[in-house]
């Protein structure tokens, strides 16, 4: 495990294509949401809007950019926020060491200097609870849409 990354795995049910268009449209839809002109995801696609930080609960203008999408293996975007903070977040599609498909996700977080890498890693401690929770739940979602997708199709 790296120190500035956070990492979670997830065996998905649904099919594989299934499971990535789900989460292309997903996405999609939050990139229309800050910016009606986008009609698909490309490489360089990118959008501004206000999120707040993790561990500060700031508000802050951010701006999401596409930078890898390898159909039905990654889809990456790196968000940047003004004080060159980036948080890489990929989507990857793997196959585990028993040969089950697993969708993991990650995200890597490029902080300016040494002492914000130092309150990452101790907060980082700390959030790894909450990050797990709420990638359970996130993945869980796109694999029911998907398995939903496929009964519909059927």
């Amino acid at each position: 495990m790296r120190l500035d990354t956070l990492t979670y795995k997830y065996r998905y049910k649904a099919p594989k294509d299934m499971l990535y268009k789900t989460l292309i449209e997903t996405q999609l839809q939050y990139f229309r949401a800050h910016d009606k002109k986008i009609k698909q995801l490309r490489e360089g696609e990118k959008i501004t809007t206000n999120l707040q930080t993790k561990l500060q609960k700031l508000d802050s203008k951010t701006t999401m950019e596409i930078s890898k999408i390898i159909p039905e293996k990654v889809f990456q975007l790196v968000t940047q926020q003004p004080d060159n903070h980036n948080i890489t977040q990929t989507f990857e599609f793997k196959t585990d060491k028993s040969g089950k498909e697993e969708l993991v996700y990650s995200e890597k977080t490029q902080l300016n200097n040494a002492r914000s890498y130092s309150f990452f890693f101790l907060t980082a401690i700390l959030y790894k609870y909450f990050y797990n929770r709420g990638m359970k739940k996130k993945m869980q979602y796109l694999d029911d849409l998907a398995l939903d997708k496929v009964k519909i199709n059927d």
